[in-house]
C-alpha cells in the first residue's frame, strides 16, 4: 500500500493533496464528511469551476455553500503525487476554513478529504509515529491481525461512516465515526451524543450531571457544549468504563430528530493503529 505524507495532531490526520497539479495543500482525513470540502479562498485562487449551490448542515449550524469541481485530486508521498491514488472529478463544497488550524507553520487548512474520495480505498493509520497508507487491494486484511477482530461499519444516506455502540450496557445506538473531529481537553475516553440520548440516559440515572462546559468551533460557527460522565461505552470488541459524553445542542445537523452522536479517533489511539476497509465495511483493530 502506498505510504502517504501526513501529520497527526490533536486526534486528526492532515494529508497534503495536489489539486489540478498545484503545490501541496493540507486536508483533514475526515470520515465524518460525506462530501469533501475545500477552503473558499483556495477555491477562488485555483479558479475551480462552480457546479452547484447546496445547503450544508454542520455541528454548529446550517449554511448555503457552493460545490466546485477539481479535475485531479492527488495525495502526495515525499512531496510527489501518487498516480494510483489520483481522483478525477471530485466535487467538494466550498467553505471558509480560515478559523481552523493546521499544525504546520504558515499553512492554513485547505479542506476536508471526505468519504466521496475515501469510500473506494483501504486506509491504514498508525498513530505514533504517524503513518498513513492508502490502497485499493481486494480482500485486504492487515498483516498479523485476527481477520475476525473488527468493528463492522457502513455508510449512511449521507455517505458518513457509522458503527453500532452500546451505552451503559443497555442503550443500543448508532454512532458516526468522525475522524475529522479534533481531540478536546477531556482526560478520558469520550463520545459526542445528542440531547435526546442524554435525556434518555438521565431518565434512568438522574444522578448524572453536567460537570463542565466547552466552546468549540465547527461547520456553521461556534457552539457551547456540556460535558458529563456515564457508566460505560461498548463499540464492537472495545469496552470503556466511565467515558465522558459531550452533549451536542440541537443546532445544525443535531437539530434533526434523526441525528446520532459520534466517536472520534481518541478512542482508538491507545491501540496504536487501525484500518478502514471501506469496500468491505470493516474497521480492523
Amino acid at each position: 500500500m502506498p505510504i502517504v505524507d501526513c501529520v497527526y495532531e490533536r486526534g486528526q490526520f492532515f494529508v497534503p493533496l495536489s489539486l489540478n497539479g498545484s503545490a501541496p495543500h493540507y486536508f483533514i482525513f475526515d470520515t465524518g464528511a460525506g462530501i469533501s470540502a475545500v477552503d473558499a479562498g483556495l477555491s477562488a485562487e485555483l479558479r475551480l469551476p462552480r457546479i452547484a449551490h447546496t445547503e450544508l448542515a454542520g455541528t454548529a449550524g446550517t449554511m448555503m455553500v457552493d460545490q466546485v469541481r477539481i479535475a485531479r485530486t492527488e495525495p502526495l508521498r515525499r512531496g510527489r503525487g501518487i498516480d494510483d491514488l489520483a481522483w478525477y472529478g471530485l466535487t467538494p463544497t466550498t467553505q471558509d476554513l480560515s478559523a481552523f488550524v493546521v499544525p504546520i507553520p504558515n499553512t492554513r487548512e485547505a479542506g476536508l478529504l471526505g468519504n466521496d474520495y475515501l469510500q473506494s480505498f483501504v486506509v491504514q493509520m498508525q498513530f505514533n509515529p504517524p503513518l498513513l497508507e492508502i490502497g485499493r487491494p481486494t480482500g485486504f486484511v492487515p498483516a498479523g491481525v485476527d481477520p475476525n477482530h473488527f468493528v463492522p461499519f457502513w455508510l449512511d444516506d449521507n455517505t458518513i461512516v457509522r458503527v453500532k455502540g452500546t451505552l451503559d450496557g443497555w442503550m443500543n445506538v448508532d454512532l458516526r465515526f468522525d475522524t475529522g473531529s479534533a481531540t478536546m481537553t477531556i482526560n478520558r475516553p469520550y463520545l459526542n451524543i445528542t440531547a435526546a440520548i442524554w435525556q434518555a440516559l438521565r431518565d434512568r440515572h438522574p444522578e448524572y450531571t453536567v460537570s463542565q462546559t466547552l466552546t468549540a468551533t465547527g461547520i456553521g460557527g461556534k457552539v457551547t457544549l456540556e460535558v458529563a460522565q456515564i457508566g460505560s461505552l461498548d463499540v464492537g470488541p472495545l469496552h470503556f468504563d466511565s467515558p465522558s459524553v459531550v452533549i451536542q445542542p440541537p443546532v445544525g445537523y443535531f437539530a434533526s430528530p434523526d441525528a446520532v452522536g459520534f466517536i472520534a479517533l481518541n478512542l482508538f489511539e491507545p491501540s496504536g493503529w487501525l484500518t478502514f476497509d471501506f469496500p468491505n465495511g470493516r474497521l480492523y483493530l
